[in-house]
């Protein structure tokens, strides 16, 4: 175990959970303070400070960057990847081997570690709600409910998730985000099947405006989500997903049916239009 690093951002509730099994295990750990779109490419002197750790093996969740791995494999030092998003130019959503579609990074997590209900007893979590917090990051609030979890439970899970959450942000901002998730959701847009919703600042609206559905509408609802301050655009729950990652590049999430990009320096600039160009092909 002293010779294993695990690199991750604790971006999201997955990640958090993650990072606090990794510190509950006295795993050496990198904290990535990247958001969304973390790369290890991103990561100063990462390859630097692997060697001065003398580390045997690095586990990188969700920070793809091919560049800094392979320099890590040239120096000798095994590289693990824990991932099951689809970039551009790189898909890790899939098993390159079978082609299936990959468990969730917190499921990938458990098997690399062997970390079975006992063990994740014995560390003080409850092997529910970190099953939860892993079928929910591969499927939503709908994988759950498939998987034998009833609409109780998903609240119970999305405070849970919030508590996780609380460990990287301030709890005490969160009931204004929600409120003006709330205020941009009510004022959305219907465009063909899908709703379009518009949001502004730095925080993300998408996770929000994600939970607000959830529990009004209750099923799965084509978004379009344009978040102009954060650069973000995104389509969810649609098959027409790939269509704009194929054609855009970006990232997928949700099995596939998810879509997002983000529009920054030195990329191409995809805005709604361009979208509702493709999605109307």
């Amino acid at each position: 175990m002293k010779s294993t690093l695990l690199v991750i951002p604790p971006n999201d509730p997955e990640a958090v959970q993650i990072w606090a099994l990794a510190q509950a295990m006295k795993l050496p750990v990198i904290r990535s303070p990247q958001g969304h779109g973390a790369s290890v490419d991103k990561e100063k002197d990462l390859v630097k400070r692997v060697k001065a750790g003398k580390y045997k093996r690095v586990v990188i969740v969700e920070m793809p960057g091919v560049r800094t791995e392979e320099a890590l494999r040239k120096a000798g030092i095994e590289v693990v990847i824990i991932d099951h998003h689809e970039y551009t130019d790189l898909d890790r959503a899939r098993n390159p081997k079978t082609g299936r579609m990959l468990a969730s990074s917190i499921e990938q997590f458990r098997k690399l570690f062997r970390l079975t209900d006992p063990k994740i007893k014995e560390l003080g979590f409850t092997p529910r709600m970190i099953k939860a917090i892993g079928v929910m990051d591969r499927g939503y609030v709908w994988a759950l409910l498939k998987e034998g979890f009833t609409k109780s439970d998903v609240r119970e899970i999305f405070e849970y998730q919030d508590r996780l959450m609380d460990a990287v942000r301030d709890p005490s901002k969160e009931a204004a985000k929600m409120t003006e998730a709330q205020k941009v959701w009510e004022v959305r847009e219907v465009w063909k099947e899908f709703f379009i919703v518009r949001g502004k600042g730095p925080s993300s609206l998408r996770v929000r405006l994600s939970r607000i559905v959830a529990l009004t509408i209750q099923k799965p609802t084509p978004l379009i989500i344009v978040e102009k301050d954060r650069g973000f655009i995104y389509v969810q729950e649609s098959p027409k997903a790939k269509r704009l990652f194929k054609r855009f590049g970006g990232f997928t999430f949700g099995f596939g049916l998810c879509w997002g990009y983000k529009n920054e320096k030195g990329k191409p600039k995809v805005k709604l239009v361009d979208v509702q160009a493709v999605l109307a092909e």
